[in-house]
């Protein structure tokens, strides 16, 4: 009889050891599972510098410059409209500064007073240039390149085969009269 209650205590034993081993490696997969989770999100935030642009912007008294993250290009396009060309100046300044290395400021913000209708007509003209520009090229006519320009400043967006052409577009753009800045945001997808 003292043999079968030791045994009995033993397995009683052996039971409640492997539920609180169970729990433990449980509690341990939930945290792991935690972690990996909020990791993963704050990552995800910290390649996108909007908040954090805005915010510095705003603590400038800058607040009508807003900021447009475009993520495939890694460029923050400032945009809206200002009083003065030193507030156009120091937006850029702040938002560098914010944007730090994640990746790079295009300053699209008007200033009051200026001519609205002439940067228009100007941006229209800067497309239109690059666009023959592009097609009078032998290679680079069969690309899938499209411009955005917005006050001088030009996003290249589209498929090219090689670096080279990636290159290229860059040269051609910066050649272009009107063009204050650019962002070459061309994927290379090489011929299959």
């Amino acid at each position: 009889m003292k043999l079968r209650r030791t045994a009995v205590a033993l397995a009683q034993a052996v039971s409640r050891t492997g539920r609180t081993q169970m729990k433990l490696i449980t509690r341990i997969a939930v945290v792991g599972v935690l972690a990996a989770a909020l990791s993963a999100g704050a990552c995800n935030r910290a390649n996108d510098p909007t908040k954090t642009t805005e915010t510095a912007l705003k603590e400038s008294n800058l607040g009508a410059v807003k900021v447009d993250w475009d993520k495939e290009a890694h460029v923050a396009h400032l945009k809206g409209t200002v009083d003065t060309v030193s507030e156009r100046e120091r937006a850029e300044q702040v938002a560098t500064a914010a944007v730090g290395t994640s990746g790079k400021v295009l300053n699209e913000v008007t200033v009051k007073g200026m001519n609205d209708k002439n940067a228009d007509d100007m941006d229209g003209q800067i497309k239109s240039t690059l666009k023959k520009m592009v097609n009078d090229d032998p290679t680079l006519k069969d690309r899938d390149i499209s411009f955005e320009v917005n006050n001088g400043v030009v996003t290249v967006k589209g498929d090219v085969q090689t670096a080279a052409e990636k290159d290229k577009v860059t040269e051609l753009v910066r050649s272009a009269p009107g063009v204050k800045d650019m962002a070459n945001a061309l994927e290379i997808k090489p011929k299959q």
